[in-house]
């Protein structure tokens, strides 16, 4: 049971909360907070706190962490949204250090293995014939192989009329050729 003294304590204490949660706000929006955050994100600590949260102590995904899973959703959705997200990743792949990272990525056997592991898997290969008997394909094919028919047809028909021309040159030449003027008979003198 209450008495009159725990309800002034219960009052005070929510008369404290509001106060304080109003001079929360109050500092979270004045010009000296944002100054703070923005020496916090230069320095060395948010670097820090960066590489641990990647690293995985704030995202725990194998133990299925949803509750810092959360927390790291709500605090990059602003990040997305704006925009900033995007020119993030540019300057990322823009970097001397992304070229490096691909070309080390490309020259190690991970790349290997993964390829290996892709062509070995039946999903792969369903993919492919899925595509493969799918209606633009199959029309694209047809229309390539008519294509290649009349390039084939027009080669063969050029090489037929060169061939003939030959044979009709070779022909012309063994028949003059065989027309010989008579000779004199031998009863002429």
């Amino acid at each position: 049971m209450l008495g009159p003294l725990d309800a002034v304590v219960s009052r005070a204490s929510r008369l404290a909360s509001r106060v304080g949660l109003a001079a929360l706000d109050a500092t979270l929006e004045s010009r000296f907070a944002e100054e703070a955050v923005d020496r916090v994100l230069r320095s060395a600590l948010a670097e820090r706190a960066m590489r641990q949260a990647f690293a995985g102590a704030l995202i725990d995904v194998a133990g299925e962490d949803i509750a810092r899973l959360a927390v790291l959703e709500r605090i990059s959705q602003p990040i997305v949204v704006s925009g900033e997200l995007d020119r993030i990743v540019d300057a990322v792949l823009a970097s001397p250090a992304a070229e490096r990272m691909v070309a080390r990525l490309i020259d190690s056997p991970l790349l290997d293995e993964a390829v290996n592991r892709l062509l070995e898997s039946e999903e792969l290969w369903l993919l492919v014939d899925e595509i493969a008997a799918s209606p633009a394909v199959t029309d694209a094919i047809s229309k390539q192989s008519v294509s290649f028919a009349g390039q084939v047809a027009g080669a063969v028909r050029t090489r037929s009329l060169n061939a003939d021309e030959r044979l009709e040159g070779a022909v012309r030449g063994l028949v003059t050729r065989r027309r010989r003027p008579p000779s004199p008979s031998p009863s002429e003198p």
